[in-house]
């Protein structure tokens, strides 16, 4: 969404880009937060970001609840994660805890403030970022809560298309699919159930392992490792692991565990507890879901769209023609 509204040469310019949003005016911004609030580029000390955003005539809301107990007052609103979260994103859902803020949430917030006195109308841009995120990692159990996550938010955008059907459009779509994911591994059947029982992300995963590890004095006995799986994944709890699965495991625990060569499995935006990662391929080879690669990949993303000029978006077409087809259907010549 940054790219709505920033201009600079390296996504990595995270204070500068800050700056950017109140260059761009925009009524209403949403995310986790600000990742380098005071921490330039060139990683100098620079004036903070938030008292720039109140000068502009923003207010910042931190969460949901304080969200509604500012908005009336607001003229322009910056809504991010409570004060301690992680301000560089969203958490996974499945990693969700109680106070963070939801896709669902922010999409219910952007509208209710920008329909507040308006009768010109509005365009809302809403990501379900770490969709890719989850594919990067290839770890089946996260993008599907994520894809069920920005079904939530899709959700509430269609109740407010079915109060305004005649002048509300809703695309939705992706720039481009990541992982190459096949849902089907040879066998004519998937087991897609089983992925319930995978309570974290393979981040999530990763951090209480290394827990586990401290808990213990890095003296875990695959005993150990064995309950903690049956809790985190459900295996031998909830379901049987073949031998050779099971070997996957206990190979990797030897190697990080026993002789502790830990080697971090690495992804575009994380890096992983070996064992963590090991447990999530075998979790991701019972369900039948499989990968082509960790990077993006060059299938086609559907395109679905509802309500105003919706028709102009019902045949294949390249991406770049999706902003084009929208100003169409707004009136724009």
């Amino acid at each position: 969404p940054a790219a709505f509204y920033a201009h600079q040469p390296d996504r990595n310019r995270y204070y500068e880009i800050a700056l950017d949003l109140p260059k761009a005016n925009f009524d209403f911004y949403a995310g986790g937060g600000f990742l380098k609030p005071t921490t330039s580029f060139d990683k100098k000390e620079a004036p903070s970001i938030f008292p720039i955003f109140e000068e502009a005539g923003y207010t910042v809301a931190r969460g949901y609840n304080d969200y509604k107990a500012k908005a009336a007052k607001a003229e322009k609103m910056i809504l991010i994660q409570e004060e301690g979260a992680n301000p560089s994103c969203l958490p996974y859902a499945i990693d969700r805890k109680e106070g963070d803020l939801t896709l669902a949430q922010i999409t219910e917030s952007a509208i209710d403030f920008l329909t507040k006195d308006n009768k010109k109308g509005f365009f809302l841009m809403v990501e379900g970022g770490k969709i890719d995120w989850a594919c990067h990692a290839n770890d089946a159990a996260t993008v599907f809560n994520e894809v069920k996550d920005m079904d939530n938010a899709i959700k509430v955008a269609y109740e407010f298309y079915k109060k305004h059907p005649k002048e509300t459009l809703i695309v939705v779509t992706a720039d481009h699919e990541t992982g190459g994911i096949v849902l089907g591994t040879g066998k004519y059947e998937l087991n897609l159930k089983a992925l319930q029982h995978q309570k974290h992300s393979a981040d999530g995963l990763s951090q209480r392992i290394s827990e586990l590890r401290k808990s213990k004095g890095n003296k875990v006995t695959w005993e150990d490792m064995k309950t903690f799986l049956g809790e985190e994944m459900g295996f031998w709890k909830q379901f049987p692991i073949s031998w050779e699965q099971e070997k996957k495991l206990r190979d990797e625990f030897e190697k990080s565990f026993v002789k502790n060569k830990v080697v971090f499995a690495e992804s575009m935006y994380s890096k992983s507890e070996p064992m963590a990662a090991r447990a999530k391929e075998v979790m991701d080879e019972i369900a039948m879901v499989g990968w082509v690669s960790g990077g993006h990949s060059a299938g086609y993303v559907p395109v679905f769209a509802i309500g105003a000029g919706s028709q102009l978006f019902g045949e294949k077409i390249d991406n770049t023609e999706i902003p084009k087809r929208i100003a169409k259907a707004a009136g724009y010549k």
